[in-house]
């Protein structure tokens, strides 16, 4: 029998925070490039379209910044698994095939801020790696970018809280 062969061991603080970054890279590819130009083309409500299409031009920015940060490492950028956003993504895509039209755009909203917090989590994480291995310059650009996060996840949290309130007042308008 052969062995399976074994993911390469962390063996550093450094290379953790490497890995973490790779996994911000690839969250924040993933939502540039497919879910977040996917949400805003379902999207119904105008306001919500474009607060996703602001959310989108943010998330382009982030990439750069995750960018920066590997650079500011003197390291390369590359991805890494990022399988806490597959499980979102299958999720969403679960519930949204049961629903009727009326209210995917608030449960969009809702599923979106679930991604806003799973990304402020790894956020998060790589600033206080970067913290433990004295990359103030690193930890900076990730607090600014955090910072964004979090603004987007209360922008989204006002959208998902009125088509909300609008679906139970409404629900056949829609």
């Amino acid at each position: 029998m052969s062995e399976t062969p074994q993911p390469p061991r962390i063996e550093s603080v450094r290379e953790l925070l490497l890995k973490q970054l790779g996994k911000l890279l690839t969250v924040e590819e993933m939502l540039a490039r497919s879910v977040l130009p996917k949400l805003k083309q379902e999207a119904q409500d105008e306001q919500l379209q474009q607060a996703l299409d602001e959310h989108l031009q943010q998330t382009q920015q982030h990439v750069q910044q995750v960018q920066a940060a590997f650079a500011e490492l003197g390291a390369e950028p590359a991805g890494q698994d990022a399988a806490g956003l597959e499980g979102l993504k299958q999720e969403r895509e679960s519930v949204v095939a049961e629903l009727a039209p009326a209210f995917r755009d608030g449960f969009n909203a809702s599923a979106a801020m679930g991604t806003e917090h799973y990304e402020i989590a790894a956020y998060e994480a790589a600033i206080r790696l970067a913290d433990a291995v004295g990359e103030a310059g690193v930890a900076t650009l990730l607090r600014a970018t955090l910072e964004q996060e979090v603004q987007a996840l209360q922008k989204l949290g006002t959208h998902a809280t009125r088509l909300a309130e609008q679906g139970v007042k409404e629900p056949a308008v829609r």
